[in-house]
């Protein structure tokens, strides 16, 4: 747990630090001309199909020519109307101005196609100005759309819609749905504006297929109104055709699938502060941190444009990049401990050169001592303090007796009595800076990890790790010695019969009958289940390897009593063995092991044939 706080107390600033900096770059930063030009490349050419159900009705030069204008008479597009709500148009959105009245007669044949359609079929355009609002006898039979188009900062149109009620609902949420909703809707730019069905207001007309399903949008040609559309890539398009390619993209889903990738480029953001930590804490050497950050520059961008694939989002591959580099430097900085060194320096009587060592070492959770010439302790790190308090100036000359000599290890006595070993790391021939690191703990944690890795915690003998550790000492010691391989006979009836517990009860008294059958230095270990085995040294005579199986036989045989159920169970048990020779003959450690296996089965077999 110290250890833990004093990491935290160490690198807990420097990340907030590295955090604020990436957030306010991310918040406050400009956008980068680079990353929405890369953006928009990735979208446009994917190309995907239009949506069969759109129809763009533009009326052309010809149009205007043959029917009046400009850019169409009220008397036409009232046939346009009844056309297609004869045709069983699904939607019907009229990007025209029709303010003021004009004609009585024509105005009132115009009211009665828009109430054929009526107002979740039919809708207006509201213009730029409050005076572009459509006439209030048109309204009544129609849906309100904003028909503003407003493109981004460097010219091109990437979405529609504004979030402000009072100018009518988005047209591409209307078209798509029928809702009267407001808010500001992405263009899907992999769909081709080319691809969008079109048709002149005469070709309408003289046509007699079905529009049943359609979505209409009627719009003026570019040839004769001066508006123009302009989308990324050069891609100038009607507003018609930008209108059904936003209704396109609300009806395929695209704005919760812009959703999603928000959330992915939000988490690539996260991900780049993390690896930036990541690659400057985990490199080791100034080649070593460039490859790091190169390979995970590499990474970032690639999944960034795996983003923009995959959601139709907006990346920011220069963004990510940049948050990287600056956790990644913040975190060499850290790493390299260059602000306490510069603190040290400044504040006390120690050399450049001995800020640079001890700026490592001053937060360390081993206990560092930064010594004088004369004997005297300069620096002591927190973990040390309670020594200095214990032994005080004692320590310098316990580690450093004489002038240039520099002692290996230290022995000292606690509060008890009890002794303390440490190991003395010096890590620099220069500076007389001493680390003390805890030898006697670390040797009780790795006798007790041994221990644990080679005992079975059930039986308190060895396991399969011990067994194999026992057959490798023996076979390295040039003696005979024997393997013996026993499995139980009626272990499983006593499982299903009494439950896991006597289960586990007859294996440690199995267990300990084998123990009393040899000497201190053999080993027994449970290898698994109900199987053990025994390494046996100093043995070289075949009988007395089957006198002993044969004593194994009798004495798990002898009748058990569980406590755990109070009940009294006999087992049987299969004995194999075999011998190495002193002279390393038959001794590979895999052959012998096979050997004594393949007899113990044959015990098995035997015994089940004499009870047959």
């Amino acid at each position: 747990m110290r250890t833990i706080a004093v990491r935290l107390r160490t690198w807990w600033r420097p990340i907030l630090t590295a955090v604020m900096l990436c957030l306010a770059m991310l918040l406050i930063g400009p956008s980068d001309p680079l990353d929405r030009r890369l953006s928009d490349r990735l979208l446009v050419r994917q190309a995907l199909p239009a949506e069969p159900a759109l129809l763009v009705v533009e009326i052309n030069a010809a149009d205007m020519r043959a029917y009046g204008g400009p850019p169409i008479s009220r008397a036409l597009l009232a046939r346009m109307l009844d056309r297609l709500a004869e045709g069983g148009a699904r939607r019907v959105l009229v990007d025209l101005i029709l303010t003021e009245p004009l004609d009585a007669g024509v105005d009132r044949q115009l009211s009665a196609a828009m109430r054929r359609l009526g107002p979740k079929r039919l809708a207006l355009v509201s213009g730029v100005h409050p005076g572009e609002r459509p006439y209030a006898a048109f309204m009544r039979s129609t849906a309100l759309v904003d028909g503003r188009l407003t493109p981004d900062p460097d010219s091109w149109h990437r979405r529609i819609g504004y979030a402000d009620a009072n100018w009518g609902a988005n047209p591409a949420i209307w078209l798509a749905t029928g809702r009267a909703d407001p808010a500001p809707v992405a263009l899907d730019l992999r769909i081709s504006a080319r691809a969008v069905e079109r048709r002149s207001a005469g070709q309408l007309l003289a046509s007699r297929d079905s529009l049943d399903g359609r979505i209409v949008v009627i719009s003026a040609s570019p040839q004769i109104a001066p508006s123009r559309v302009m989308l990324p890539l050069n891609q100038a398009a009607s507003r018609g055709t930008v209108l059904a390619l936003a209704a396109q993209g609300v009806l395929q889903g695209y704005p919760a699938m812009q959703e999603r990738g928000a959330i992915m480029n939000g988490v690539l953001l996260v991900m780049s502060v993390a690896l930036g930590f990541a690659a400057a804490l985990s490199a080791r050497s100034g080649r070593m941190l460039v490859l790091l950050l190169l390979a995970g520059g590499a990474v970032l961008f690639s999944l960034s444009l795996a983003v923009g694939r995959s959601y139709a989002v907006e990346v920011f591959p220069a963004r990510i990049l940049a948050t990287f580099l600056v956790m990644a430097n913040v975190t060499v900085i850290q790493r390299l401990r260059i602000v306490p060194m510069m603190a040290s320096f400044l504040r006390g009587d120690v050399t450049p050169e001995e800020a640079w060592v001890w700026r490592s070492w001053d937060n360390s959770s081993h206990p560092a001592l930064l010594l004088a010439a004369d004997g005297r302790i300069k620096r002591f790190n927190p973990a040390a303090a309670d020594l200095v308090a214990r032994h005080g100036d004692h320590l310098a000359p316990l580690c450093a007796p004489r002038l240039g000599e520099r002692a290996e290890e230290l022995e000292l006595t606690g509060p008890e009595g009890a002794s303390s070993w440490f190991l003395l790391d010096w890590p620099d021939p220069r500076i007389a800076m001493v680390i003390l690191r805890d030898n006697t703990a670390i040797q009780t944690a790795h006798d007790a990890m041994r221990r644990q890795l080679l005992t079975d915690e059930l039986t308190g003998k060895a396991n399969r790790r011990g067994f194999d550790h026992a057959l490798d000492l023996a076979a390295g010691r040039g003696r005979a010695f024997a393997v013996f391989f026993i499995d139980m006979n009626g272990f499983k009836a006593v499982n299903d019969t009494y439950g896991h517990d006597a289960g586990d009860e007859l294996l440690v008294i199995v267990a300990s009958r084998l123990g009393a059958l040899v000497g201190p230095e053999d080993v027994v270990a449970r290898l698994g289940g109900d199987e053990f085995a025994v390494v046996v040294t100093s043995m070289d005579d075949a009988v007395r390897a089957r006198e002993l199986a044969q004593a194994m036989r009798r004495a798990i045989a002898e009748p058990c009593w569980l406590s755990s159920v109070a009940a009294s169970v006999v087992v049987g048990a299969a004995v194999g063995h075999a011998l190495a020779a002193a002279d390393g003959t038959r001794s590979d450690p895999a052959a012998l092991v096979r050997r004594a296996d393949k007899a113990m089965y044959r015990d098995k077999l035997g015994s089940k044939l004499k009870a047959a």
